[in-house]
């Protein structure tokens, strides 16, 4: 019995731990993020699931899964896991409201991000940083409180500030931009899509996997939660809009 709480098989146990939790991930890592989304498969629009296919084969990539859900209704977001199988998830409100040209510049970015595999980093990383503050996210969820949130916070700063400086570095969000404009047609859509989502408020922001999933997107909805207090300045979309134009 006391072999169970012997300290010195405490570092081999967690390092198998860590082990396990990251194989999890890089299994099922996009499954984990659908579930957070309650995503539905899409089988009622062959014109979207159609297109979807013929951009994937203009960009030499496999079949893409294509989603959307009720939850996250304001927002497009792309995920994958580094051997899991790559998704895309439209915000219900985003499908219903935008148009299909200003949805095909933002499926079209979300391949590109599959393809450069940032969408299997930001999915990873984000589900390790979930892991690692589960007790912050789940008091925050819980609290009702502003003050409280307002000191849980202070956990999240270094989290944010490392996803910020790996993630929102303005000259390559810049490039990516440009790369999104270049393709025949899609740089008007694309502007008018990143306005709009731009000025709609975000989802299920007490959730605890509501700010993981908002991190795979290309531009953030409105927030008054976290990022206000975290003081973290992300690329406007007026920058991202004039260095395209």
């Amino acid at each position: 019995m006391g072999l169970l709480f012997d300290l010195h098989y405490g570092l081999p146990f967690g390092l198998l731990l860590a082990l396990f939790i990251f194989f999890i991930i890089s299994f099922w890592g996009e499954k984990i993020i659908l579930i957070f989304a309650k995503a539905r498969y899409i089988t009622d629009d062959a014109i979207l699931i159609n297109q979807v296919q013929n951009l994937c084969c203009h960009n030499e990539l496999p079949e893409i899964k294509l989603y959307w859900s009720n939850v996250f209704v304001n927002n497009f977001y792309y995920t994958n896991s580094y051997f899991g199988k790559p998704s895309l998830i439209i915000g219900s409100n985003v499908y219903k409201t935008f148009t299909r040209k200003e949805l095909n510049s933002l499926i079209y970015a979300s391949l590109l991000k599959l393809k450069s595999n940032e969408a299997k980093h930001r999915t990873v990383a984000g589900l390790i940083f979930l892991i690692l503050y589960s007790p912050v996210y789940i008091l925050r969820s819980l609290s009702g409180n502003k003050s409280t949130k307002s000191v849980l916070n202070i956990f999240l700063y270094p989290a944010y500030f490392l996803k910020s400086k790996l993630y929102e570095n303005e000259d390559l969000v810049f490039s990516f931009d440009q790369k999104v404009g270049k393709m025949d047609g899609l740089k008007k859509d694309y502007i008018s899509a990143l306005f709009k989502v731009n000025h709609l408020p975000a989802c299920s922001e007490r959730s605890i996997g509501g700010m993981l999933v908002n991190e795979l997107s290309h531009v953030k909805n409105q927030t008054k939660d976290v990022f206000n207090y975290l003081l973290i300045e992300h690329v406007s979309v007026d920058a991202r809009v004039k260095a395209l134009k």
